[in-house]
């Protein structure tokens, strides 16, 4: 009987290890473009004010014990001049009897290119903590060394790290995480955080004065598993409401919708209906974000400091279209 919970509890392990060495470890997150700090610390500080995220995932929405995810991040810039930024991310990833809980600080820092372009460099170290809830296990042989207690957990030190090259329409993206890759030690069992590697891409085009169209592209690695892109695609009226869609390749498609309230505030909802082999067991995932903007209001100008801005936009208006019109 010992025998047989052995190999139960390995295979718990395994499936922690091996959904995390052979497929993916960390957490998807399908609205990846609404919190592109989930992916890259270098993207913390990239806006002028602090953003606080806020997402939670329901993956195989049916499936019984299936993944949750829940994220909270902020991050924001430090100091006048607003080079170098901190943030902190804290996430719990949950499946049945297993759980991976991870917390983060970060540290960013800018580069001004030119007038139009930033290159951002970030890192982020924090630890990991794996936990089975052996209080909930149906367990046939209670005298088994290993299953002593409520909770088997481990924890393990992680670091991250990216670079982020940007501007208001361009985003450029490659990131590392887990790159120390630090073993995991269990009673009988051992094995490695396992390196993931992003590379995201993303371009606004306006199409009017209220549409633009924004493609995207996501791509993940983490060996052995075969490299994984993610298209997607969103259309942006006036900045205040989206729609849009997206294809991770060999897993699902998904729809995407979203509104900003007061250029602060984004709701964004995204359904993933499944193409793998998964489908017949579940209606698919989804998954709901909200992320504010800490942005400062102007100041509102006196009326004769009104009355002089007025003016001086006036005469540049004149200077400009005496200098279109050229010498008569």
């Amino acid at each position: 009987m010992k025998k047989n919970i052995h190999i139960l509890l390995l295979f718990v392990f395994s499936l922690i290890i091996q959904r995390q060495g052979h497929s993916q470890q960390l957490p998807i997150n399908t609205n990846y473009v609404l919190n592109g700090y989930a992916f890259n610390p270098a993207v913390a500080g990239s806006k002028p004010h602090a953003v606080a995220s806020i997402n939670y995932r329901d993956q195989w929405a049916g499936f019984q014990d299936a993944p949750k995810t829940y994220m909270v991040s902020l991050h924001s810039p430090v100091g006048k001049q607003k080079k170098t930024a901190m943030g902190a991310l804290i996430s719990s990833d949950n499946a049945g009897l297993l759980s991976r809980t991870t917390g983060y600080l970060t540290f960013a820092y800018h580069i001004k290119v030119n007038e139009t372009y930033k290159l951002g460099l970030g890192v982020s170290a924090g630890m990991v903590q794996y936990r089975i809830k052996l209080y909930d296990a149906k367990v046939a042989d209670t005298g088994d060394d290993l299953l002593t207690g409520n909770i088997l957990s481990n924890n393990v030190f992680d670091s991250n790290g990216g670079l982020y090259f940007y501007s208001d329409k361009l985003f450029v993206g490659v990131s590392t995480y887990q790159y120390i890759g630090n073993k995991i030690t269990w009673k009988d069992s051992q094995s490695n955080l396992s390196q993931h590697m992003y590379a995201a891409l993303g371009y606004t085009f306006l199409l009017s004065k209220k549409i633009s169209l924004q493609p995207t592209l996501l791509v993940k690695f983490n060996s052995p598993a075969p490299v994984q892109p993610e298209l997607g695609m969103r259309l942006i009226y006036k900045n205040n409401f989206w729609i849009g869609g997206s294809y991770r390749t060999n897993e699902s498609a998904s729809a995407l919708f979203g509104l900003m309230i007061k250029d602060k505030l984004s709701i964004g909802y995204s359904y993933d209906i499944i193409t793998s082999k998964l489908k017949t067991y579940t209606t698919g995932s989804h998954e709901i974000m909200l992320s504010y903007q800490f942005i400062k209001p102007k100041k509102k100008l006196d009326a004769d400091e009104q009355e002089l801005n007025d003016i001086d936009n006036s005469i540049k208006s004149k200077l400009k279209k005496q200098n279109e019109e050229g010498p008569k």
